[in-house]
């Protein structure tokens, strides 16, 4: 594992094994070993027992006495409710920064979806997903509301496990991704905070069935 310089050691851990759970690489309900990650990252074990208290804090992991921390379970319930506090979470900056955008604060958006835009034209889906959760932080940023920014980037990998198994599940899901996310950003433009409070809930409704029939096949 190669660390950048900007993020702390535990953080990068963190991020490490996070992608690794978002991915499916560890699966749910498997235990994380401390000694064999500290081996496997040449750090310490005190380092990684730390970036699982960050993973505990992101809701993917569950730690336990004795049992250590175990990945956490993202069932059909777990889905539901997750969904329900992220879409109206994201209503509430989306509707923020359509109310306080100066200047360039849309920049980084343009910019981002002219390459969610080539990536959905190539069908390059793993790159479409990391770049759409480029897209989310960038928003997250404008909340307005440190508690809830901090509450968004927490959610963020459990939802990003969920975005995974929706984008690879065919075209269709990435039309429908990238076309929200368009529209999204124009209404944000516009100021159009009835069209963001209509569209948000709208479409946070329809993936969280997807993302809930997506965690009941894993589950089966």
């Amino acid at each position: 594992m190669s660390f950048k310089a900007n993020d702390s050691l535990t953080e990068q851990i963190a991020q490490y094994l996070g992608n690794k759970i978002v991915s499916g690489d560890i699966a749910p309900g498997a235990r994380v070993q401390e000694l064999r990650i500290a081996a496997e990252l040449d750090v310490s074990r005190g380092s990684v027992r730390e970036a699982l208290l960050i993973l505990q804090r992101r809701h993917l992991v569950d730690i336990y006495p004795r049992r250590g921390a175990i990945v956490s379970s993202i069932n059909r319930d777990d889905v539901r409710e997750l969904f329900e506090l992220w879409f109206l979470l994201l209503e509430q900056v989306a509707v923020q920064l359509s109310q306080h955008w100066q200047n360039d604060d849309l920049a980084g958006f343009i910019e981002i979806m002219t390459e969610l835009g080539e990536q959905h034209r190539k069908g390059d889906t793993e790159a479409f997903y990391h770049t759409g959760v480029s897209f989310l932080s960038l928003l997250y940023q404008h909340a307005g509301n440190r508690y809830t920014q901090q509450m968004l980037f927490d959610l963020l990998p459990q939802a990003q496990r969920s975005l995974y198994a929706i984008l690879r599940a065919g075209k269709g899901q990435l039309d429908r991704t990238h076309a929200f996310l368009d529209s999204l950003l124009k209404a944000i433009i516009a100021r159009d905070q009835a069209a963001i409070r209509q569209m948000v809930p709208e479409f946070g409704s329809a993936y969280s069935l997807l993302a809930q029939a997506s965690a009941e096949a894993l589950a089966q």
